[in-house]
């Protein structure tokens, strides 16, 4: 059964990082011994778990915050994270390497509709169902069916981590 987590944008609010640290289950999307000034501010994969603190906060207070993001998978954390790391980076037209940000919800949005099934579809081998919220624009559910990503409104009400 596939399990909801977050990818949590540490430096979009400072308070997020102590909410962070209670879940059960976390782990920074990258791999170094940092400064905790720089740790809290990174993102950070967590497993959204019914009665833990962070579902209930990104429940009630996420919207138009951009947070980051929620994804429902069959991995589990460590494999979901290798998964995510292979798309923390993006060459441009000119070759020059960059950091990508998906987590964001404004980024997500606009790859994920911008982008050829050749590009996107390699994120959706490790995830079946991304939501974000991108504010007044509402909450956008996306997923993989055959050949092609589907995107349709989420309901402001759906609590990825609590029920699906």
């Amino acid at each position: 059964m596939a399990d909801w987590f977050a990818i949590v944008d540490g430096a979009a609010d400072p308070r997020l990082y102590p909410v962070i640290q209670t879940a059960g289950q976390h782990v920074c999307l990258y791999e170094a011994d940092y400064p905790q000034e720089t740790l809290s501010a990174l993102p950070h994969l967590v497993r959204m778990v019914p009665g833990e603190q962070l579902p209930e906060l990104w429940r009630r207070h996420e919207s138009g915050r951009f947070w980051g993001m929620a994804c429902q998978s069959s991995l589990n954390l460590r494999a979901l994270r290798r998964h995510l790391r292979k798309f923390t980076t993006a060459r441009l037209p000119l070759g020059d390497v960059v950091l990508f940000r998906f987590w964001d919800p404004r980024v997500f949005a606009t790859f994920a509709e911008s982008a050829t099934p050749e590009e996107i579809g390699p994120f959706f081998n490790g995830v079946e169902v991304v939501i974000i919220d991108l504010g007044p624009d509402g909450r956008r559910r996306y997923w993989w069916e055959g050949e092609s990503l589907k995107m349709s409104q989420a309901a402001p009400s759906s609590n990825p981590g609590v029920s699906a």
